[in-house]
């Protein structure tokens, strides 16, 4: 069992056998989501994109995070190690999201708060259509 896990981290994947690149997909759907949203506002009102833009980075960063520090280790062995990332992960993507919602009402004005919300919670989307972004690789 111990060999199939030291087989699974020199492939890429992580212990549940998800291969790193799947769920790194992910993010890049987040960004290019986010990415969509602001060029798409840019056409109407400069500060709708910057504020969509925002929304969707304070979604996008702290999951890039989370995603970083989830897969920092493979293997049995290293089972404690990955359960202790994981909660530093929960953690730090929690803080990092307050941080940038704290920010960003605090400094950046004017602003689209409503815009700003609907693109953090478009962003956050992605992540409940996963399993299809996986293609459906996650069991």
């Amino acid at each position: 069992m111990q060999l199939t896990y030291k087989r699974n981290a020199l492939a890429g994947q992580s212990e549940r056998g998800i291969p790193k690149s799947l769920v790194y997909r992910v993010i890049l759907v987040q960004m290019a989501v986010t990415a969509i949203m602001a060029l798409g506002l840019l056409v109407v009102d400069r500060i709708m994109a910057m504020s969509a833009l925002l929304g969707g980075l304070i979604c996008l960063l702290p999951n890039a995070w989370l995603v970083r520090k989830t897969f920092a280790f493979a293997g049995a062995q290293s089972a404690q190690r990955i359960v202790n990332s994981f909660y530093q992960g929960e953690a730090g993507k929690f803080l990092l999201t307050f941080c940038g919602f704290a920010l960003v009402f605090a400094w950046v004005r004017p602003l689209h708060p409503l815009i700003l919300m609907s693109a953090f919670v478009v962003v956050q989307a992605v992540n409940w259509f996963a399993p299809v972004i996986l293609n459906s690789r996650v069991s």
